[in-house]
């Protein structure tokens, strides 16, 4: 334990900001500039450019494995329909190459979505967006949505494993081999322990003063800093370079 003035040891107090942590609204920014991006991507090699902002984006607010994995998976599907043209199969072809052109503008929005929930406690969120003067029928349900999506996950960890103990695989495997079965015990628990947790979450919120009309606080400061500029570099390089290419197509 060290002892020196500089309390290198210690935790961050309640008024200290995260490390590395760039502002909700500087990460909502770069998730609408990339969504408008890939709107008025003019060609295939520019949604790559996009994709590659998203990483960087990813990098920047230190989650480089999502970042990466987002990468090597995106170049995986570029890479697979590359052969979709030389298909003889015309439906086929034209299911195949439409699902392709929908998650080549998808994924990247994905990925920065996927960060900026990760990121981005529920109470910081929450403040960012009054700041933003935003009305309370659009922040509580944002608000929930994000505290939404980690209890919906942590439910499905345990439907898997209670259907690998029963011998049932969740893998796609399973579903085209014994749909009505592994949409039954897939689906009903999830609906169910779904309806359970949207009522804890709503009794929770309540009890945590969400109806209170006066002004929230939060422990963590909110203001752009330095993270801020890096974090929303990559997503105003892209929208400018989209409109740009879009005029001058």
């Amino acid at each position: 334990m060290s002892v020196r003035s500089g309390r290198a040891d210690e935790p961050p107090g309640p008024g200290a900001r995260r490390t590395g942590s760039a502002d909700p609204r500087s990460k909502l920014f770069v998730l609408l500039a990339v969504a408008a991006a890939t709107a008025l991507s003019p060609a295939v090699w520019f949604d790559l450019v996009v994709m590659g902002a998203a990483a960087v984006f990813a990098l920047v607010l230190r989650r480089p494995r999502m970042g990466l994995v987002g990468l090597a998976g995106y170049a995986a599907m570029m890479a697979a329909l590359q052969g979709v043209p030389r298909l003889d199969h015309v439906a086929l072809r034209t299911m195949l190459g439409s699902f392709g052109a929908l998650m080549r503008t998808v994924l990247p929005c994905g990925l920065v979505a996927a960060v900026t929930v990760s990121t981005t406690p529920v109470g910081e969120f929450m403040s960012a967006l009054n700041a933003l003067r935003l009305p309370r029928q659009v922040v509580v349900p944002l608000a929930i949505m994000l505290r939404y999506a980690p209890t919906v996950r942590a439910d499905w960890a345990s439907i898997r494993d209670a259907m690998r103990l029963r011998g049932i695989g969740p893998g796609p495997i399973t579903l085209v081999r014994h749909p009505v079965r592994t949409i039954e015990c897939v689906y009903v628990p999830l609906l169910m322990s779904a309806s359970t947790a949207a009522d804890e979450l709503s009794m929770a919120a309540v009890a945590r003063g969400i109806e209170n009309p006066a002004r929230r606080t939060c422990c963590t400061p909110i203001g752009f800093g330095r993270v801020d500029v890096l974090a929303t570099a990559p997503g105003i390089v892209v929208l400018v370079l989209a409109i740009v290419l879009r005029v001058n197509a």
